[in-house]
């Protein structure tokens, strides 16, 4: 089973809605587990992720769509030992992201981060990946670093794919700048521990 983390807040449940009905087409067998109202987006994941049930565990947005393919090729590449990274679109159909950057990028080429992790639980605990900085940003490349820290590469997955909506319905990009030294911070205290 697959376990499916989505923060949303008020006034999205229009893009909420569409993304759980976007896995209902696309997955089999999951859990939908929506946070609600958390002050920010990797808090609600971390709250999820101590509620789910999955032996796969994937970190969503509500603007997000799944897209049909998505859930094999993200567990064949889990299963080969790597961090897949999707590909992502706009709503327009255009590219957002293959990978790390806004470029087509090959399926098995490395890359920096992923975006709208999925690992299996295994991963989580090895790599020590929980818990997730409680910042409203990156999250997805904690995640990245995390796996990468402990001997797990990311690597596209291009057959993993995702429409991105960029909802603007509470979305903090004030703090970005912020929440980018948290992750700097962070990344210094494991460097050190290490």
């Amino acid at each position: 089973m697959i376990s499916i983390v989505c923060p949303s807040i008020q006034g999205r449940e229009a893009w909420l809605e569409r993304c759980h009905d976007s896995y209902c087409e696309t997955t089999p067998d999951f859990e939908f587990i929506v946070m609600r109202d958390y002050p920010t987006c990797n808090q609600g994941w971390n709250a999820g992720l101590e509620e789910a049930k999955g032996d796969f565990l994937h970190l969503t947005a509500d603007d997000i769509e799944a897209q049909p393919g998505w859930w094999e090729a993200a567990t064949e590449w889990v299963g080969k030992g790597y961090l897949p990274a999707p590909r992502i679109l706009n709503s327009d159909g255009s590219l957002q992201s293959c990978g790390d950057t806004a470029e087509e990028t090959d399926t098995g080429t490395w890359t920096e981060l992923t975006r709208v992790p999925f690992f299996s639980r295994e991963q989580m605990d090895e790599y020590g990946i929980y818990p997730i900085i409680p910042t409203m940003y990156f999250g997805d490349s904690w995640v990245s670093y995390r796996a990468r820290l402990n001997g797990c590469e990311t690597v596209v997955v291009r057959e993993m794919q995702f429409i991105h909506s960029f909802a603007n319905v509470g979305r903090k990009d004030e703090v970005l700048w912020a929440d980018l030294e948290v992750f700097k911070r962070a990344k210094a205290r494991d460097s050190i521990r290490t």
